[in-house]
């Protein structure tokens, strides 16, 4: 009797056993094509967004609204750009504010502020972009949020804390490119002196 009882249980654990994986495996399954079917769907929106169709601008809109993840923010990016292309920068302004509501990574809520700001300062909206910069509190970003200061107090024709800051800019900025940009800005300003 003792035999048949344990020959029930191995049988019973082998069961559960089986189970388990196939369970495992199926979940798992699942998880991976809901993930690559995200990816078919981000690009799919992306294409749309290059074509000059109002339509499409609603269906992306829908689709970041619904994407509360990477994909959405990474839309939100690219249609953003597109409106500051068409000069719509509130609309753009918006879609980076709402997708910097749900976004989790630092460094991508960097970018959303960054891009925010210079909404902010083609609008001349120079204090509030101000105020985004000092939310920025990630040292790596340091050499942007000063060459964006300079900006805003040249906007603000504010030439001395401008040089200042694009100054700034200049020590924590590794970029031969973006040097270049920065010192033809301070010369050009020099030059009007």
């Amino acid at each position: 009797m003792f035999n048949t009882s344990k020959k029930n249980i191995i049988l019973f654990v082998l069961f559960i056993f089986f189970i388990s994986l196939i369970l495992f495996f199926w979940q798992h399954t699942f998880k991976v094509q809901d993930k690559n079917l995200n990816t078919l769907k981000y690009e799919k929106i992306i294409k749309k967004i290059n074509i000059k169709n109002p339509e499409n601008l609603k269906k992306i809109e829908k689709f970041i609204i619904q994407n509360n993840n990477i994909f959405g923010t990474l839309t939100a990016l690219s249609l953003a750009k597109k409106y500051v292309l068409y000069n719509d920068l509130d609309k753009a302004f918006i879609q980076l504010n709402n997708s910097l509501k749900y976004t989790q990574d630092e460094n991508l809520k960097n970018i959303l502020k960054l891009n925010m700001a210079k909404i902010q300062i083609q609008k001349h909206k120079n204090k509030e972009a101000m105020n985004i910069l000092k939310t920025i509190h990630n040292h790596n970003w340091d050499n942007i949020i000063e060459n964006m200061k300079g900006d805003i107090f040249m906007n603000i024709n504010n030439p001395k804390e401008a040089i200042k800051f694009w100054n700034k800019s200049l020590l924590n900025e590794s970029s031969n490119a973006s040097r270049e940009i920065i010192n033809m800005k301070i010369n050009e300003l020099k030059e009007k002196k």
